[in-house]
């Protein structure tokens, strides 16, 4: 019998902290935004760093679309590699066969010859393969850009919504005051930080790019003229 009162206590209690937890949350994130509806009453004269602050964000967003072409760009530059890896990859085969058909004739000219153009086309066949690396290594990085830019995205809209606040508040809005000033800081800094991660892995990967960029060229320069796929090094 205690063990059950116990128990519903226990139970109870979570139920309350969860109910508070969830509240607590909604409440923050309901401080952290002014409704737009609230700033048609604020003068516009009062609405200067509100103003910035809207171009800062709209200038944020083109960014993001921007990001958004530069992935599929590089998506379809890296289609294009693997089509070129995978025909570096019959005429690797086509070689082979010749150089079976030509040990057949027991000819050394020919097997010579065979074997030669196998080389080649194995060279090719590497550099096909590193450029293909490439394009992915580099499909990632501007994906990693696209995350940059919608995290400085995020951080426009926090900028804004702290601008929105100022202005409610000094409009003498009484609206404001069921807002709390600390609470919009606060999304701007986590915001902030959030770029801040993203720059880094940006960073991390653009070295990774580079280092696959490096070993394509190195291997570009190894295989005989027309081996060595068709990209670009931009």
């Amino acid at each position: 019998m205690f063990q059950n009162r116990t128990k519903r206590h226990w139970v109870v209690g979570l139920a309350l902290g969860a109910s508070m937890t969830f509240l607590a949350g909604c409440s923050s994130s309901r401080a952290s935004r002014v409704d737009d509806a609230m700033m048609a009453r604020v003068p516009e004269d009062q609405l200067g760093e509100v103003r910035e602050a809207q171009l800062a964000r709209t200038k944020a967003a083109d960014n993001v679309t921007r990001a958004e072409v530069a992935v599929r760009d590089a998506e379809r530059a890296a289609e294009v590699a693997r089509r070129n890896g995978d025909a570096a990859k019959s005429r690797m085969e086509a070689e082979k066969a010749a150089v079976k058909a030509a040990e057949a004739t027991g000819q050394q000219s020919p097997i010579a010859q065979a074997q030669s153009k196998l080389q080649g086309a194995e060279a090719g066949r590497a550099a096909a393969d590193a450029e293909v690396s490439w394009h992915d290594k580099k499909t990632d990085t501007a994906r990693a850009e696209k995350d940059l830019r919608d995290a400085e995205l995020k951080v426009a809209d926090a900028e804004l919504n702290l601008a929105q606040f100022q202005a409610l508040e000094k409009s003498g809005d009484v609206r404001a005051r069921d807002m709390s000033e600390a609470n919009f800081m606060a999304a701007v800094a986590d915001a902030k930080r959030e770029v801040e991660d993203a720059r880094r892995r940006v960073d991390d990967q653009k070295r990774v790019e580079q280092d696959a960029r490096a070993e394509w060229q190195r291997l570009r320069s190894q295989a005989p003229q027309g081996y060595g796929g068709s990209g670009t090094a931009d």
